[in-house]
């Protein structure tokens, strides 16, 4: 019973940092793509203002 219980905590756990790991690709490369809109978005707002100033 006990070797079970110990293969199942290892399994579990192997499974948890393997979807951890596909997990953290996932959101760094959505913080990549905010990130990069957030900038562009910056970006159009501040050449809108130079013109209305102009």
């Amino acid at each position: 019973m006990t070797e079970q219980i110990k293969l199942y905590i290892i399994n579990a756990s192997t499974l948890g940092v393997t979807t951890f790991t596909t997990l953290e690709m996932g959101m760094k490369i959505l913080l990549l793509a905010v990130t990069i809109g957030y900038t562009v978005t910056k970006w159009i707002n501040l050449n809108k203002k130079d013109e209305i100033d102009k």
